[in-house]
């Protein structure tokens, strides 16, 4: 925030007295997961931050995400299923979103304490995005309940208070701007800059999600990325240029993962399954992201292939999620 509009010292207090009027509310979200059908790797920066141009899309494969208010300045997280994360509850971007959300209006520390409940149903390590996704939510709730009140304190007009939230996400991880606006997005830079696309007809059938049991853990592949890849040529995404102009090509056509080869390379197992997915569904498939979750727009009529698929996936602990693509924008 710009020091014109920096918090005098007896807001904190004001902002508590408020945030103490919401404490009794029980506040939901879905966080939903993401699917990139497209992601091209088009320089790097000289931090190592490589530049991407991703064209996302939401499924309604979610975790639900609970934020209780309380008195007490505690921050409790709680994870179900119990157990299915092992991380410091300070490292998960979802606390991180709250303890963000405040620092971005200048208060040192959150006026209330919170329980954030997250009910994961987004496989981890998948690609899928469902750490984004809960970081997002969090701050969704937020700024749904304190964006009135802090515009009238600081004076901010409701685009200001947007481009702080948008800011804050970004802060949080690179993918959670995306998941703060949700729906059909044209994605470049490191995530920052996020292009909702008009027109783009949404996937009829169904969106198959294929997670082996092996995660690609973030920080190991891109740093594997990196000793592939010494130098990135910059370069441009042609198609998505056309594309996010005239949004008239069948999504399947877009469909491409520059990730792909290396994620294979280093957890073979993915690969394994991509081709069991690809002999039945040879358009339409390919990994997200950089994690070990595979993707199928299948038909409605393929119904076959799709039994035929979970019949032969579920005996090697490969799950297959039966999803669909929807149209959602979260942040106008």
């Amino acid at each position: 925030m710009s020091e014109n509009t920096r918090l005098d010292k007896s807001l904190t207090p004001r902002t508590r007295e408020f945030a103490l009027s919401c404490v009794r509310g029980l506040f939901t979200q879905q966080a939903l997961a993401k699917i990139n059908l497209r992601l091209k790797v088009v320089g790097r920066r000289e931090d190592g931050y490589h530049l991407l141009s991703m064209f996302n899309c939401n499924t309604d494969l979610s975790d639900q995400i609970e934020l209780t208010l309380s008195e007490s300045p505690q921050v409790i997280l709680q994870i179900e299923p119990h157990g299915i994360l092992n991380e410091p509850p300070a490292s998960n971007l979802a606390v991180r979103a709250f303890h963000a959300f405040w620092q971005a209006f200048d208060l040192e520390s959150a006026p209330v304490g919170v329980t954030i409940t997250i009910r994961k149903r987004i496989p981890i390590g998948s690609g899928l995005g469902g750490g984004s996704s809960d970081a997002a939510a969090v701050l969704r709730i937020l700024a749904d309940n304190f964006q009135t009140f802090l515009c009238v304190e600081l004076g901010l007009s409701e685009e200001s208070f947007r481009e702080s939230i948008v800011k804050t996400a970004l802060s949080c991880g690179a993918d959670v701007p995306y998941s703060l606006y949700g729906g059909a997005c044209w994605v470049r830079g490191i995530g920052e800059r996020v292009l909702p696309l008009v027109g783009v007809t949404q996937w009829p059938g169904e969106v198959l999600i294929v997670v082996p049991p092996t995660p690609v853990p973030t920080r190991a592949f891109y740093n594997y990325y990196r000793e592939r890849h010494p130098i990135i040529p910059s370069a441009s995404d042609v198609a998505m240029e056309s594309f996010s102009r005239h949004p008239v090509k069948e999504l399947r056509e877009l469909i491409e993962n520059d990730f792909e080869r290396d994620v294979v390379a280093l957890v073979p197992e993915v690969g394994e399954t991509l081709k069991l997915v690809r002999r039945l569904f040879p358009e339409g498939s390919s990994i997200t992201g950089s994690g070990c979750a595979i993707f199928a727009l299948a038909e409605r009529r393929e119904l076959g292939r799709i039994e035929e698929l979970v019949k032969e996936l579920t005996p090697r602990g490969v799950s297959v999620h039966r999803a669909s693509m929807i149209e959602t924008q979260l942040v106008a």
